[in-house]
């Protein structure tokens, strides 16, 4: 319990500090015309285009083996969504954040609006793949207070490291991978880089390192964290309301089947405490350590992570080969459950394609 009360001090404590505006414009959408690329089928009159027509996607369940430091062997479930053959495509290896799992990535149509991130960029000729973190979801579950910052990015080390192998769960093997975190999936899609660097290119939606307020009592989340695993819904729909949406942008039916779907989501008590320590502490993050080019995004509506504090972001990655910050407007915490989370995903796929175009230079042999 001691380090409990280490961290709910230092929350108490957690002030908002003054920044300075520094970072540079989104970039324009490249071109793909190579034929080993299905992104190449993409245009700019394309850009209009919600990602829902045309192309059959194929969502195929795998399992990823991975060794952590006290020697067991765990799994880690991935959900691969790719429209026809892998080819030479970027694979992004989406990370969802805290209380959630994989389906953060693919929810359903609700209402005419489709909100599945996954089935998005598939379509766009990327293969997606959604995990479930180290302890969530159908991955495995070791002891709670075991699954730290530092063994759950090792997990995600391992699964990058795997799809760079010819003979990996997905049974292809990837040259360019994109790392895409949500909130507490950012941090692990950080630490994991600036340790292990595998990824070529990394975007964060919903974090953010500059100190700034919280809007609730940290004695709330504290106090649940009395069992080695914290289930989702441990959490009232009127709070995850309340931290992750912009209402006025929301459909209360998102919000209903959202809640009703949360039962395999847990959160292990060890990542709870790594998240606030690490949000209150950059230096933990490791992103002084990641080279390779960043995307920021975080929305205007964030009660956890709003996007007044982004400006001054581009200083925490000051090794980074880019750092461009994304500004949502009419949106909170959870991009993809909004209904105007295609400015989200429309900023990603342009950011992606200019920045891991066709043939250009790798890193990894």
């Amino acid at each position: 319990m001691s380090k409990l009360s280490a961290v709910f001090g230092l929350l108490v404590s957690f002030t908002c500090a003054s920044l300075p505006f520094s970072a540079r414009a989104e970039g324009q959408e490249g071109h793909d015309d190579d034929c080993n690329d299905d992104r190449g089928h993409h245009d700019d009159a394309d850009d209009d285009d919600d990602g829902s027509r045309g192309r059959d996607v194929q969502v195929d369940e795998v399992f990823f083996p991975v060794q952590l430091s006290d020697g067991n062997t765990y799994q880690i479930a991935g959900y691969l969504y790719h429209a026809g053959k892998p080819c030479d495509r970027v694979i992004q290896v989406a990370v969802h954040g805290a209380t959630h799992f994989h389906l953060y990535w693919d929810n359903p149509p609700i209402n005419g609006i489709d909100y599945s991130y996954a089935r998005y960029m598939a379509r766009r000729g990327y293969t997606v793949l959604a995990i479930d973190q180290l302890g969530t979801g159908a991955s495995s579950q070791p002891d709670g207070d075991f699954v730290t910052l530092d063994q759950t990015a090792n997990a995600l080390h391992q699964v990058l490291a795997s799809l760079r192998q010819p003979h990996n769960p997905t049974g292809h093997e990837y040259e360019r991978i994109a790392l895409v975190g949500h909130s507490n999936g950012s941090l692990t899609s950080v630490y994991a880089t600036g340790t292990y660097h595998d990824a070529d290119a990394l975007v964060t939606t919903a974090w953010l390192h500059v100190p700034h307020p919280l809007p609730f009592n940290p004695g709330d989340i504290i106090a649940q964290l009395t069992t080695p695993y914290i289930p989702a819904t441990a959490f009232s729909k009127e709070f995850r309301t309340f931290l992750f949406y912009h209402v006025p942008t929301t459909d209360p039916d998102f919000i209903d089947f959202e809640q009703d779907h949360l039962g395999p989501a847990v959160q292990a008590r060890a990542q709870f405490i790594d998240l606030f320590t690490a949000g209150l502490n950059s230096s933990l993050t490791r992103s002084t350590s990641v080279t390779v080019p960043v995307l920021v995004q975080n929305g205007d509506f964030d009660a956890l992570q709003p996007s007044a504090f982004m400006p001054d972001e581009p200083t925490f990655y000051p090794n980074a080969e880019s750092v461009t910050l994304g500004f949502l407007t009419d949106i909170g915490h959870n991009l993809n459950g909004h209904r105007n989370h295609l400015q989200s995903w429309r900023g990603i796929d342009r950011w992606l394609r200019q920045t891991l175009p066709p043939h250009g230079h790798h890193p990894h042999p």
